[in-house]
């Protein structure tokens, strides 16, 4: 809909002069009724024109400050501003602040660097000279602004279609330049519901904006007033006076406090510049990685054809206007808690380290999860390649019409805001015709269209009804998923389960049950309400749920159908009431998706036999880190409340921040704020960091390296910082030094040269390696003579990780696709109580057969279990015996759940494998007239987030896919020298020995 603008006469100049006549009206459509790009094209130039003044929009009586100037920095919540105000906020300002402003309003806050000092005192300088030109003070003060002044404007725009808040928000440039979304990627400068602006807006009392007629010229009253010192008077170009004045008339001789500061806020070149110097995506090919992984069957693509993801400012599903819907975008969430970086904007949530804004490490609770895997889990290239696999082997078997019901499964985590709020919505609005038992992988790659061409051409391919699911789907487990989950519960009919069997029965593979839409809970129960009831109708409060590891466990415990097995007996290692148990753990979950929103698509995996393909929740319930006296909660160890640097630089024992930024009791004032009581955040000791890592490096590394494909900014835009994905990747590398293992090194002689006893301890509170069946870690075991050449090596690697022989050659048993003559399965490394030869390796790893005994790593191919000799964790009990049933009575459920944390294959019967620890004997032959005592051996546990034999089945199985070529694309590109992961590997602890 258009709405007319219509001129407004300005009011009698403060200093006498005639009134300015009005000119002719500007059209201008709201912004809900055109795509982003289309409306920027109309509004930037109408503010860029100053279209606005020309008509006669009142403004405020003279350029002012929004906080103090001090030494040269501004500390202000903008720069100098001289606000604009069309007749509809004037008329709303009139009536006393009451009622709803209407759509079509609009406040242009026009800004100059400040203080506002130098253009108070320069108009008056140009009145002086000029007092019988009045056109003429216009036009040289307007020059003065746009050159000296760096002359920009932030836009507000009332659209109640928009969002909750209701608001446009907009930062124009001179040069009404609109939104580019290409790399590098850089906050859009015009949004609904704009989570940067909401920071302070969301504070004020009525309407979300502070607009007092005491600053609007021809209304009485006196605008705030902030120190200014003489520090601003070094202007270039002007000669000694006001205007320049020496240094020693300066404060502090005109030493700045911080040459620091840009306006980033409501400048985009600051953080422009910065992105732009993000070092551009690796192009060469590693040629080891290429030996290993030959480039054939379509698998390569150049890189103008390689699969890209929009960028994630692209991202943005504000609260609807109504009544908010469950899930937003984080980027509603950024501006309260996305730290700030330093002076003058503060510092908070954030260690600064250095001089400049953004020198340091952003700890904000959307700082570290940007950069997480739980952050990135929509956008994982390894995940979507994994998913092109599925349906190629579904496909393959006669199965293709499961991968609706599959995709959708595994999409409730990964992109778990976008299929859930799609099945909600399809359910409240089944005239809409929506589908949401098929959440496709293409809705992930969609976004809102930008301008009427994009639409159109979405429209006509039926995809505009789902692009805001697919810009919740890339954002992963974003904040509104685990502020939203409550408990699972026990559906009607269901026997009367304990707690823990109340879970397994109803609360795996993420089939979570959500709270209200219109609350979020937190850990606290004195917080600041009213701001984000302001900005997204929604009311924070204290649940101590999420404190709970079973939280967690929604989509850390996954129970999928083998879709290969027989249907008609247990799968191997259970009894007919184990696989009742897990087949009934499924049907509960398709019922309670029915009840809850009537979809279908579970119900077409329900007709296999299910197993536990994820098990990390309930490993950690089967050890010590669940009992009292010894229990360490996930939280506890993922979301720690201190900090420490990868170098040991830094290190604070705990963290004590204010937990949002807001305007407060601590910014500079302004009117109309909430009642203070209402904004005044306190600090919170015990500050719990949103880390949320493992030890997938890989997966960081990938989208760090290659951050223009894969649509993430590399600079944040509330701290300026640019060291977010490596933050992760040092986080990762503390976990695995310090959190992960221990290794010790017995050395003596034996055997005709060395026996080394190794043992390995696991200090995590899940299996070691935990999560997806595909992760290893092994034992890189290797004798060095005094000349520093290697004798002897069991787990030696070549660039690309595959491990080899000490030729070079890679173990036939790396790819698990070796069968000799004669067998029946593949050549694979089992579990080593003693290894005496270098083609030797222990591996920790869980091996899965499909059918036929091929192995595989398909979530829903898993009919054989070979090998599974991961490290328990400590206090890990046997399902069955008196300790078991001890600690968690005679539950069948329970029983059945936890015999997936039990080792299998030769694991199950090694005497030294135990819960929370390993012991191998290596037996290591040194070349004849070797000095024994000359040998230093060293034993390294390395980890493998995406091993070889993970790749060449994703490569092989759907080479065609362009999820699959584009993860290709990434790891054959992957730089690894010099990284955390140099030559595919992450070491984690390690032990040295000489013959004493």
């Amino acid at each position: 809909m258009l709405r007319t603008r219509a001129a407004a006469a300005l009011f009698v100049l403060i200093s006498g002069g005639a009134a300015v006549a009005q000119v002719e009206s500007t059209t201008l459509p709201l912004p809900s009724a055109l795509p982003l790009l289309d409306y920027e094209a109309q509004l930037y130039p109408f503010i860029a024109d100053r279209t606005f003044a020309k008509e006669g929009w009142t403004r405020d009586k003279s350029w002012r400050d929004t906080g103090p100037f001090v030494l040269d920095t501004s500390y202000g919540v903008h720069p100098a501003v001289r606000i604009y105000y069309s007749p509809e906020v004037l008329t709303w300002l009139e009536g006393g602040r009451t009622g709803a402003i209407p759509d079509g309003a609009i406040v242009v806050k026009e800004m100059a660097s400040p203080p506002a000092a130098r253009y108070v005192e320069y108009r008056e300088m140009l009145a002086f000279m000029h007092p019988d030109d009045p056109a003429k003070v216009e036009a040289e003060m307007l020059e003065f602004l746009r050159t000296t002044g760096g002359l920009n404007w932030t836009v507000m725009v009332k659209d109640s279609a928009l969002s909750h808040g209701g608001w446009f928000f907009a930062s124009v440039g001179q040069s009404a330049t609109v939104d580019s979304f290409d790399p590098p990627f850089t906050p859009p400068s015009g949004q609904a519901g704009d989570g940067m602006c909401m920071r302070c807006h969301a504070s004020a009392a009525e309407e979300l904006i502070y607009s007092s007629l005491d600053n609007v010229e021809g209304y009485p009253g006196e605008p705030l007033i902030f120190r200014v010192d003489e520090s601003w008077r070094d202007m270039e170009g002007f000669p000694p006076g006001p205007f320049n004045l020496p240094a020693v008339q300066r404060p502090a001789m005109g030493a700045s406090e911080a040459t620091l500061i840009e306006d980033f806020f409501h400048n985009e070149t600051a953080l422009a510049k910065s992105n732009a110097k993000v070092a551009p995506s690796p192009v060469e090919i590693n040629p080891i990685f290429a030996a290993m992984f030959p480039p054939t069957g379509g698998i390569d693509v150049p890189p103008g054809k390689v699969q890209t993801l929009p960028s994630e400012w692209l991202d943005h599903v504000p609260a609807r206007p109504n009544d908010t819907q469950h899930f937003l975008t984080s980027d509603n969430c950024i501006g309260c808690h996305g730290g700030l970086g330093g002076p003058p904007s503060g510092t908070t949530m954030f260690l600064q380290t250095g001089p400049d804004y953004g020198d340091g490490y952003n700890i904000s609770e959307y700082g570290e999860w940007r950069w997480s895997p739980m952050g990135l889990a929509g956008r994982d290239p390894i995940f979507f390649a994994q998913l092109e696999s599925e349906f190629a082997l579904l496909q393959a078997a006669g199965e293709g019409d499961l991968s609706s019901n599959l995709g959708t499964t595994c999409l409730s985590c990964h992109g778990a805001m976008g299929q859930r709020q799609l099945e909600i919505d399809a359910h409240a609005n089944p005239d809409k015709g929506l589908d949401p038992n098929d959440f496709k992988v293409a809705y992930t790659l969609l976004h809102a269209p930008l301008t009427e061409a994009e639409e159109k051409a979405q429209k006509a391919d039926g995809t505009y009804d789902y692009h805001a699911y697919g810009n919740l789907a890339r954002e992963g487990i974003s904040c509104t998923v685990c502020h939203h989950i409550a408990p699972p519960e026990r559906a009607m009919g269901q026997p009367e389960y304990n707690k823990l069997d109340t879970y397994l029965m109803n609360g795996t593979t993420g089939v979570f049950r959500l709270n209200d839409a219109d609350k979020l809970i937190g850990p606290f129960a004195d917080v600041r309400e009213k701001p984000m009831q302001n900005a997204m109708g929604i009311t924070p409060v204290k649940d101590d749920y999420i404190k709970d590891s079973e939280l967690c466990g929604a989509c850390h415990t996954i129970n999928l159908p083998n879709v290969d097995a027989p249907k008609d007996k247990p799968l191997e290692g259970y009894t007919v009431a184990d696989q009742k148990v897990f087949n009934d753990a499924a049907k509960n979950g398709a019922a309670f998706l029915n009840t809850e929103y009537g979809v279908t698509f579970p119900q077409g995996l329900t007709d296999f036999q299910h197993s536990v393909e994820q098990a990390t929740y309930i490993e950690w319930v089967n050890s010590i880190y669940s009992d009292k006296g010894t229990a360490q909660s996930c939280q506890d160890c993922h979301m720690k409340s201190d900090f420490q640097s990868v170098d040991g630089s830094l290190s604070v024992p705990a963290i004590t921040t204010q937990i949002a930024t807001i305007q407060d009791t601590k910014l500079p004032d302004v009117a109309n704020l909430l009642p203070q009581e209402e904004v005044d955040v306190p600090f919170r000791e015990g500050y719990r960091r949103h880390s949320f890592v493992g030890l997938n490096v890989f997966m960081v590394e990938m989208l760090r390296q290659f951050s223009a494909e894969m649509g993430m900014s590399r600079t944040d835009p509330m701290t300026y910082a640019t060291n977010g994905a490596q933050l992760a990747i040092d986080t990762m590398v503390l976990q695995a030094r310090e959190e992960t293992a221990d290794v010790t090194l017995d050395l003596t002689e034996g055997y005709g040269g060395l026996v080394a006893n190794v043992d390995v301890t696991n200090k995590t509170g899940h299996r070691l390696p935990s999560g997806v069946g595909f992760r290893r870690a092994f034992l890189e075991v290797r004798a060095v003579g005094a000349d520093g050449t290697t004798l002897w090596c069991s787990g030696c690697t070549n660039g690309a990780g595959v491990i080899v022989d000490p030729t070079g050659t890679p173990l036939k048993t790396e790819f698990l696709d070796v069968v000799p003559e004669g067998a029946d399965m593949a050549l694979y490394q089992p579990h080593y109580s003693v290894i005496t030869d270098q083609t030797q390796v222990q591996i920790y790893e869980e091996l899965t057969q499909n059918a036929e005994r091929a192995f595989t790593t398909s979530f829903v191919h898993r009919v054989y279990h070979p090998k599974d000799n991961r490290l328990t964790p400590h206090g890990t009990l046997t399902p069955g015996t008196p300790e078991f049933i001890a600690k968690f009575g005679d539950s069948e459920v329970t029983a059945a759940f936890m015999k997936a944390t039990m080792p299998e294959g030769r694991a199950a019967s090694d005497p030294d494998f135990e819960p929370g620890s390993d012991g191998v004997e290596y037996r290591i032959t040194l070349p004849e007239g070797t000095d024994p005592a000359k040998v230093t051996v060293t034993a390294t546990l390395y980890s493998q987030a995406i091993p070889p034999y993970f790749l060449k089945q994703r490569f092989e199985t759907a080479p065609d896919g362009p999820a699959t070529q584009r993860l290709y694309y990434l790891a054959s590109r992957l730089k690894t020298e010099g990284t955390a992961i140099e030559n595919w590997k992450l070491a984690t602890a390690a032990a040295s020995a000489t013959l004493q």
